[in-house]
């Protein structure tokens, strides 16, 4: 229950720090700012960014909190981010976001590092029992009985001046994560889930600065399991093509070739431009510019003699029974810690489980279901496998 004159005592307190809240547009600034958080135990961290027409985000703003106010760094005035990609990876300090996934890709391909030490608030909000994917917003109702105005959500990043209402959402969006930190921290630690949150958190981190292989990008469509060995082939070729060249041309994948003609093109081999514009959603400056590259791509992967591992198929049906006691052993096991049991178990790790086992020999762990994970729910759902055998 929420205590409302402590909580209104806090929220004049953030108030004061939004009010307050530090344009910082110089290279001196940053650098002296950033050896001062380099004391801090904990900051917070926040980005606003533009991604309409782009394969990589750009940095408008980047917003920092710690006990001594709110800060808003501008991206756009400063030469080089060192300062800030020391703090990054200062070991000492911990960095405090909220449903990170995007910052940290903006932050790994802009400046080549992430925050580490890292805890975001919305995994540590589904290990603490407030559910799988909880907004910033009902967040702050829950913590605070506050709303947060979301209309500068997609505004104009870029754009010099920012308005007060863009510095204010800006500020309001990284003033209370530290509070938010100390609360869920408490709340994990009395359950003995606090490292547990750690250690998912330096895995969205490590999972941020790796690359994905260009040509691994197939496994990513649904339909690819279904497809023959030749059409396979172009799958893979066309995808790892279209994933380099966004790269490259910093587009989005689907402004490049979109990916029902991605999977067009593998099922139908065009071996025209006639055939290829009939393509599904293939658009005409595709066909001008890119055309005879799809081309020559289709042709030779038809011609290549290596055939690329084929996707797994879904689950057979007589595996229905084995998958039903697991997630019953998920949900059980996610009760008694009151853990999101999504994030307990992810979907492809119970099915990775379930596979390992049906070629006759023994089932055994995926890599998702050890470290934290394995005492907790990998060894009891290989005991559930065991009955069900």
């Amino acid at each position: 229950m929420i205590n409302r004159p402590l909580e209104q005592t806090v929220q004049a307190r953030f108030d004061q720090k939004v009010a307050a809240a530090e344009w910082v547009d110089s290279q001196s600034r940053l650098e002296a700012l950033c050896l001062q958080w380099r004391q801090q135990p904990v900051i917070g961290l926040d980005t606003e960014f533009i991604r309409t027409d782009t394969f990589y985000p750009k940095p408008g703003l980047i917003q920092v909190a710690c006990a001594q106010g709110v800060y808003l760094i501008d991206p756009l005035a400063i030469d080089s981010m060192a300062p800030l990609v020391g703090l990054f990876e200062d070991s000492k300090v911990l960095k405090v976001l909220h449903a990170c996934s995007e910052d940290l890709e903006l932050f790994a391909s802009s400046y080549g590092a992430v925050p580490q030490p890292l805890f975001d608030t919305q995994v540590a909000c589904a290990f603490a029992g407030f559910g799988l994917s909880i907004g910033y917003q009902r967040l702050l109702e829950t913590f605070f009985n506050f709303s947060v105005d979301k209309q500068e959500t997609r505004s104009d990043w870029l754009q010099r001046p920012l308005t007060e209402s863009q510095r204010r959402y800006a500020a309001l969006d990284v003033v209370y994560l530290d509070e938010i930190y100390q609360r869920l921290a408490t709340r994990l630690r009395e359950k003995g889930s606090y490292d547990w949150v750690l250690a998912e958190c330096q895995q969205l981190a490590d999972e941020a600065l790796v690359t994905p292989d260009p040509d691994q990008y197939y496994h990513r469509f649904r339909q690819a399991w279904k497809l023959k060995p030749q059409q396979l082939k172009v799958l893979q070729s066309v995808s790892a093509w279209r994933e380099r060249e966004a790269r490259v041309r910093d587009m989005p994948r689907n402004f490049l070739l979109h990916n029902n003609s991605v999977v067009g093109i593998a099922m139908k081999q065009p071996r025209t431009l006639g055939e290829l514009s009939r393509i599904e959603q293939i658009r005409g400056r595709t066909l001008s510019k890119d055309g005879e590259a799809l081309l020559s791509l289709v042709a030779a992967a038809q011609d290549s003699a290596t055939v690329p591992e084929a996707p797994g198929a879904p689950l057979p049906s007589s595996e229905g029974n084995r998958v039903k006691v697991l997630k019953k052993t998920v949900q059980a096991v996610a009760a008694e810690w009151d853990i999101a049991p999504e994030l307990l178990v992810r979907k492809r790790d119970l099915e990775a489980l379930v596979r390992s086992g049906m070629g006759g020999g023994g089932y055994c762990l995926p890599q998702g279901l050890t470290g934290w994970r394995e005492p907790l729910i990998g060894q009891p759902l290989l005991q559930a496998l065991q009955q069900t055998s």
